[in-house]
């Protein structure tokens, strides 16, 4: 299940997150098989985290859908990009952007939520 995240301030502009974005079409035929191989690799690797914007955040959501095309754009960290190489998994990157391009809201699509992140609200 996914979890809410509201990102700090204070970023560190030197994290990059690689850019994904699917359409409904590819999400339908199946394209989120890279969830399974990367949620069954958290095992070996705790830092794997791949992001998307809220669906909360609708005015975040069209800004990222005008940027980068798709309909859902996910953001890889450079732990999940790496595992994907891999694991041989063909994903079409189209960007690559620092921590302080991601959306304001985001959910963590994959990964292991931080310990920093508030156990009732999800922020942080």
């Amino acid at each position: 299940m996914a979890r809410w995240l509201r990102r700090r301030c204070e970023c560190d502009p030197s994290m990059t997150y690689h850019v994904l974005p699917l359409t409904m079409t590819q999400v339908r035929q199946g394209a989120l098989g890279f969830q399974r191989e990367l949620t069954t690799a958290l095992r070996d690797s705790a830092e794997i985290k791949v992001y998307s914007a809220s669906p909360f955040d609708l005015d975040e959501r069209r800004r990222m859908k005008d940027r980068f095309g798709g309909d859902i754009v996910y953001f890889f960290n450079d732990q999940a990009r790496n595992e994907c190489t891999r694991l041989s998994l063909e994903l079409q990157f189209v960007a690559e952007i620092g921590e302080d391009e991601l959306p304001r809201r985001l959910s963590l699509f994959v990964g292991i939520p931080s310990s920093n992140v508030g156990a009732h609200t999800g922020e942080y």
